[in-house]
């Protein structure tokens, strides 16, 4: 088991603050929160987007809410991120950056049925890069289970839309 130690989150995905690592995530259940890996840009045009503009830095872990494992089934609309029946709130998809200045892609619209060994990364907060925009990802790419710690609630918000 690794160390638990604490790690700031600044990102718009969930709320600024001190976040406690865990350790191991699994089993894995939706709605936790979990320590994730980048996905590879090779593989996700929008990570190879947004590390191209510095959206965000390479190699840096990201906070996310796990939103469906495997076997549940995704609806991606520009609307929103629907699973179980249920949409996820602040889940619509971004198709501009802030002030209009960089198209975003993002996942394809549609259903999807999580295959075994796939997991949705879901994050709340206002232009949130999370499945949405990469589609599913390995449950190898989730390094440990995260609980906040210390948090500004509602900073994930601050960034407002158009700004």
């Amino acid at each position: 088991m690794q160390d638990q130690h604490l790690v700031l989150n600044d990102s718009t995905c969930e709320p600024v603050g001190l976040y406690q690592l865990l350790g191991s995530p699994y089993p894995l259940h939706d709605g936790e929160l979990v320590e994730v890996e980048i996905p590879g840009p090779a593989h996700h045009a929008a990570v190879a987007e947004g590390l191209k503009y510095h959206w965000f830095p390479a190699g840096q872990p990201w906070i996310k809410e796990i939103a469906a494992a495997p076997g549940q089934t995704v609806t991606l609309a520009r609307s929103g991120v629907r699973v179980g029946g249920y949409t996820l709130p602040n889940s619509h998809v971004d198709r501009w950056t802030p002030g209009h200045h960089y198209r975003i892609v993002h996942y394809p619209f549609g259903t999807y049925h999580l295959k075994r060994g796939q997991v949705w990364l879901y994050a709340p907060g206002n232009y949130a890069f999370d499945s949405s925009y990469y589609g599913p990802v390995p449950e190898s790419h989730i390094l440990q289970r995260v609980v906040p710690w210390w948090t500004i609630p509602g900073s994930q918000f601050w960034l407002g839309k158009g700004d």
